[in-house]
């Protein structure tokens, strides 16, 4: 049987960047080479030989604290249409619907050959976070993200990550049977509970009960929220509040946490120290499609507190594996804590479905599935 080739048009390939780079390279590092023929666009390539033609295209740069987000502008990439021509794709996936994911769309349509997606970011979640105070821009953001889903109705496949988020994209439109479920693996060699080291945060009290929280810290995920519960956490001094992560709004919330403890971005080993070697994951982000660090942190045995929003509304199995609370009630996150705090046997029997439920989502089950879903829309 000849290879099935596929054109894959990604916005980041820089490992461990966010979690759409680890979602796509865990599919990478899976694709049957027996199989499957890849190549790769994108305006920020890896850093490691992927073993499959990368080919950069143009770009212009959105600065962020402590990163560099490049934007593609591949129909300013000389040779792109002829490359690809030459390559004679029989599918096109896209990561984003960004000038890339445009491009690959219309190439695939223009060629008559499948195309499919990813629904990897809830775009319609950020107006209330970067639009609040500029009402004026509401009415032509939501023109743009209109248009942003205008592309998931036209694809052959999209995969949403949960069913709540299937639900989202048949609100907008697309039409049910072009969509598939499609969740996301943990690596649990990597994250899990056995590389728990108690003197990993010796900053903080050796007794306390250390309160995870990792992420971009950037405005849609909910720094209002974790603010109010620091201050919350105030009474009792037998909790300490650690923070993973860096973006625009660190300074910020160091200025109005100073009872927090800041560690910057870790990756790798000192990522999966980091939540092993913590008691509790808090999670008020409302705009996640899915939550790979509400599933690495489940791998790791900490029980989750989540805002009952998007993916980990669906991730979370509330009073088993965590508790899923209102959004945006510091209150009812503090409470979660204290229970969980206070509460040995229910502590660790969550702790336990915890792992349970995490070592059950396997990139290998998930990435045969998606294969499966490519050979079958190319037959």
């Amino acid at each position: 049987m000849s290879k099935v080739r596929i054109a894959f048009f990604l916005e980041v390939m820089q490992e461990d960047f966010d979690g759409v780079a680890i979602t796509m390279h865990q599919i990478i590092r899976h694709i049957p080479k027996d199989k499957i023929d890849a190549i790769f666009i994108t305006p920020q390539p890896p850093q490691k030989d992927i073993g499959f033609p990368v080919h950069v295209c143009k770009y212009f740069v959105l600065p962020e604290k402590g990163k560099e987000y490049r934007v593609g502008l591949p129909g300013r990439t000389k040779g792109l249409d002829e490359l690809l021509d030459s390559f004679q794709p029989q599918l096109v996936h896209f990561s984003s619907p960004t000038f890339m994911g445009w491009y690959a769309y219309r190439y695939a349509k223009k060629h008559e050959i499948p195309v499919t997606s990813i629904y990897h970011t809830h775009y319609d979640g950020f107006m209330d976070y970067y639009f609040k105070k500029f009402p004026f821009l509401i009415k032509p953001s939501k023109w743009i993200i209109s248009k942003f889903y205008e592309l998931y109705k036209g694809c052959d496949r999209v995969f949403a990550p949960t069913a709540s988020m299937k639900e989202f994209l048949m609100a907008y439109g697309v039409d049910e049977s072009r969509i598939a479920i499609w969740g996301r693996g943990v690596n649990a060699d990597r994250f899990n509970p056995n590389s728990r080291d108690e003197g990993f945060w010796n900053e903080l009290p050796t007794e306390n009960k250390k309160i995870l929280f990792v992420s971009r810290l950037v405005k849609e995920k909910e720094p209002e929220t974790l603010i109010r519960l620091h201050g919350l956490l105030g009474k009792r001094r037998d909790l300490s509040l650690i923070i993973v992560g860096d973006g625009p709004t660190r300074e910020e919330l160091e200025s109005k946490m100073p009872d927090a403890y800041f560690a910057g971005s870790l990756f790798g080993d000192d990522l999966a120290k980091a939540y092993s070697s913590s008691d509790l994951f808090v999670f008020p982000s409302t705009t996640e499609t899915f939550g790979n660090v509400v599933l690495e942190a489940l791998a790791s045995g900490l029980p989750v507190i989540a805002a009952d929003a998007g993916g980990p509304g669906d991730i979370v199995k509330h009073q088993q594996t965590g508790e899923l609370v209102e959004p945006q009630n510091e209150q009812a996150f503090y409470d979660a804590i204290v229970r969980f705090a206070d509460d040995k046997t229910y502590y660790q029997q969550c702790r336990e479905h915890a792992v349970a439920y995490a070592k059950s989502q396997s990139w290998e089950m998930l990435c045969e599935n998606l294969f499966e879903n490519y050979f079958t829309l190319t037959r």
